[in-house]
């Protein structure tokens, strides 16, 4: 009699491919346990959205055998036990062939400190060297000190952040501050576009322009009567208040307001490097004086690390902080010029 014997399968363990028409759902459940608890939710969006992939994902694995979308959405996932437990996402920046965006970098709680981390990083910048990348870049946590050395053991350093500022009490009125002669406070308007954009290449730091350039159409104002915010009103989302600071026909400061009904309200602000230290308390005073009679809903407000005024004007009225981005970039030339 001959004996039968049962051939057990090993489970893959180890660095693959992302794999788009099975591995969205896990990568999910990932990004939702570390950076679900993001302040502006983020993390959660991100997880709502390859969650919603994860159901198109033979057409997606299909376009991807078809090399019709494999730089637009690719990565490198660990697996342990027949899952995933870490993973990396790579993108080209706006479809650029040289400058790539490395996110969503997250290691499960238990197989953390092992090295995965590192094996997925090396694996994408491997992959992005085998493409002529030239640029890559990504985004941490400023308290995440175990990631910052790791990334800059691999080459990378600041070239930026983004700072997000909270406060979950109502913001009392206060007087508004008076503004310099020849200056003129008023409502954005679309002609402002191409201000605007000047205004946010004078404010971003050289560095990160070089990964992240400028996009005007960023920056486009919707003219007034556009049926978009009625809509969004009607559907209780809230309206946003748009407000420029300029002089002699020069925009000195943007500040945007997202005034909601629901979750939080949303302030974003920016200053031209010459009017820094005096344009924050004329334009957030205002703002956050109309949000004495808004909702009351926890305020979020995203600044640049740059913009030390305006950070200090937000904790004068209260606002912590709450996230602290920093923004971290590689040049590849170097790789590329010891290759050739």
């Amino acid at each position: 009699m001959l004996a039968s014997t049962t051939l057990r399968r090993t489970p893959f363990r180890g660095l693959r491919r992302l794999d788009i028409s099975r591995d969205l759902r896990d990568i999910a459940g990932l990004i939702d346990k570390a950076f679900g608890g993001e302040p502006d939710q983020a993390g959660q969006a991100v997880a709502t959205e390859f969650r919603a992939l994860s159901w198109w994902g033979p057409l997606l694995w299909g376009l991807d055998r078809l090399s019709m979308g494999s730089d637009a959405f690719t990565g490198f996932v660990w697996i342990e036990e027949d899952r995933v437990v870490g993973n990396v996402t790579l993108n080209r920046e706006n479809f650029a062939p040289t400058r790539w965006m490395i996110s969503n970098v997250v290691v499960a709680e238990p197989y953390r400190r092992q090295g995965i981390a590192r094996q997925l990083m090396e694996a994408s910048l491997d992959f992005m060297r085998a493409r002529r990348a030239r640029q890559a870049y990504l985004m941490v946590r400023r308290e995440n000190q175990a990631a910052l050395r790791l990334y800059e053991t691999l080459g990378f350093s600041e070239v930026g952040g983004k700072a997000t500022l909270r406060l979950d009490v109502p913001p009392r009125p206060v007087a508004e501050t008076p503004l310099e002669p020849g200056w003129k406070l008023r409502s954005a308007v679309f002609r402002d576009a191409k201000g605007l954009a000047e205004l946010a290449r004078a404010a971003t730091p050289e560095a990160m322009q070089q990964i992240q350039p400028v996009q005007p159409e960023a920056w486009a104002v919707e003219a007034e009567g556009n049926p978009g915010r009625w809509i969004l009103s009607l559907l209780g989302l809230g309206r946003s208040h748009r407000w420029v600071l300029e002089e002699n026909g020069r925009i000195l400061s943007y500040l945007r307001l997202d005034i909601s009904r629901r979750k939080y309200h949303h302030l974003r602000f920016v200053a031209h490097p010459s009017a820094r230290g005096r344009v924050e308390q004329a334009m957030i005073g205002r703002a956050l004086n109309l949000l004495h009679q808004a909702a009351v809903l926890p305020v979020l407000a995203d600044v640049g690390t740059e913009e030390c005024a305006a950070l200090d004007a937000l904790r004068a009225r209260g606002f912590a902080e709450s996230r602290w981005l920093i923004v971290l970039a590689r040049r590849m030339d170097a790789d590329l010029l010891q290759k050739e």
